[in-house]
């Protein structure tokens, strides 16, 4: 069986669970995680015993190529028309819909076009499958991994004094497509001296200078699945308060993956890393949650931070970043990649140098 017919049977079987005969699944991204389909403008009506992928005729031949277990509806007039045809003939009664993605106009019509029907928000219920990632997403994960370990290599082959940061971004980010044919997964960090003390700068035009601190950011988007990671780079001679303040990170985020397994709160492994930086003075200089769910979205679900409590699962891939920002004088920040095994975790960018 596929993976996206194993997703598909995941999310049929919770239909009853969220009270709804069907669900209308809009964001792009669940659209792919279900059916595979790559192209754009496209939703999925999905009943126990129909399956609709909807889109127009700009995109019939990529459907065609990447779909195999919904049938495809090509629209001659608007999704929202053919949409509430669709669910009439299927007698639907109460239809789930994404609400952080569906746009009010649209709903509005879908509602009123679907005669006797009631339209119930299923927000995150998709969202909370992706969470743990499935054997063929493990593998595009990877693959992405590795094109950021060759894009790391790279940004450190030409790091040097009198470079801009637009112009180390804009090389990286041209090597990541040149030598891939991939994308970048979201804008480069690239922040040197003092702008890495901004959680995320946008590159300028600063020069680097003989014995400066550079911060990259960076992720690659392999066949939908995203990379991110985070490095600290310092040229010429590294003075006593850098080194001080890059072992506390690094030790923050050490202490943290040690205690990632399966059953582990995550707001435990928000609490360890945050708690070492506030036990050396610093804990207000570290402002975010400690990491995020990543895979078809650069941050996803889990949220790693204080306010989740939930448990982690084999199969959740995320992010573990710490890190110190100190206005005027700069930032560290060490981000890796985590995948939750049977008995802990696997950090899979931990072959890229720190």
């Amino acid at each position: 069986m596929s993976p996206f017919k194993k997703r598909l049977n995941r999310v049929t079987a919770l239909l009853e669970k969220h009270d709804v005969d069907s669900i209308l699944v809009t964001k792009p991204q669940n659209v792919r995680y279900i059916s595979g389909y790559t192209g754009e403008d496209a939703c999925l009506l999905i009943t126990p015993l129909k399956k609709y992928l909807i889109t127009d005729e700009r995109f019939a031949l990529q459907a065609k190529k990447d779909v195999r277990d919904f049938s495809i509806v090509i629209a001659g007039s608007s999704l929202p028309d053919v949409i509430t045809g669709l669910a009439g003939k299927a007698k639907i009664e109460r239809i789930g819909f994404e609400s952080s993605d569906l746009s009010y106009a649209s709903y509005e019509r879908i509602k009123s076009g679907v005669k006797g029907a009631e339209a119930v928000s299923v927000h995150g219920m998709i969202e909370a499958i992706r969470q743990v990632k499935d054997e063929a997403e493990i593998g595009l994960i990877r693959d992405s991994v590795n094109i950021l370990e060759n894009a790391v290599t790279y940004f450190r082959s030409i790091l040097k004094p009198g470079l801009s940061e637009n112009d180390l971004a804009a090389r990286t980010e041209y090597f990541i497509r040149a030598a891939s044919g991939e994308w970048a997964s979201f804008e480069l960090i690239v922040a040197s001296g003092p702008n890495s003390a901004f959680p995320h700068a946008r590159p300028g035009e600063r020069l680097i200078r003989p014995n400066d601190m550079v911060l990259l950011d960076l992720g690659v988007s392999y066949e939908g699945y995203k990379s991110d990671l985070t490095r600290v780079f310092f040229l010429g001679k590294i003075d006593s308060e850098r080194k001080r303040i890059y072992g506390i990170v690094r030790e923050a985020q050490r202490r943290s993956i040690k205690a990632i397994k399966p059953g582990a709160r995550i707001s435990d492994i928000d609490k360890i890393a945050r708690g070492f930086i506030n036990g050396k003075g610093l804990g207000k200089r570290f402002g975010h949650a400690l990491g995020h769910g990543i895979g078809l979205e650069v941050h996803e679900s889990p949220s790693i931070s204080s306010r989740n409590h939930a448990a982690l699962k084999t199969g959740m891939v995320f992010t573990v970043e710490p890190a110190v920002y100190i206005p005027g004088w700069g930032g560290v920040r060490i981000e890796d990649m985590v995948l939750v095994t049977r008995k802990g975790c696997e950090v899979l960018t931990d072959d890229i140098d720190k």
